[in-house]
């Protein structure tokens, strides 16, 4: 965290979101691959991790668009968006172009729907770093 205190804003603000992003989508991808599928069932619903992801973006993403005070705040709350976009974004091709089964979790359909969201999200995050740096 020492290091990060002296990049510019925009670059801070691009490591805060895109490093949690990038390594929780490849943990979670490991897991899935290496280990098995789990799923959760509280109440008995099944909970997918874009619920847990949507739990996380909206309220970072709601203390980003109002402002921070604190630095602990500051630094996490783009923390926090870049690990539930990662969440979100993984989840999306399941769900909507597959007949989410535990394979589909591990089908190429979903990787390589996750890889391609996960890389817009790449992008647009450096298109937006671009036109915010010093």
């Amino acid at each position: 965290m020492q290091e990060i205190r002296k990049f510019s804003p925009a670059k801070k603000t691009l490591l805060l979101i895109l490093l949690p992003m990038l390594a929780t989508f490849a943990c979670l991808r490991l897991y899935l691959h290496l280990v098995r599928v789990q799923h959760l069932y509280p109440g008995g619903l099944l909970v997918h991790h874009l619920f847990f992801g949507v739990l996380l973006v909206l309220p970072a993403a709601f203390l980003l668009a109002f402002g921070t005070r604190g630095r602990l705040v500051a630094s996490l709350a783009p923390a926090f968006l870049g690990i539930g976009s990662a969440l979100i974004l993984d989840e999306v091709t399941y769900l909507v172009a597959t007949k989410a089964t535990d394979q589909d979790y591990v089908s190429r359909v979903s990787f390589f729907g996750a890889i391609i969201f996960i890389s817009l999200a790449v992008f647009l995050l450096l298109a937006l770093y671009r036109t915010r740096r010093d």
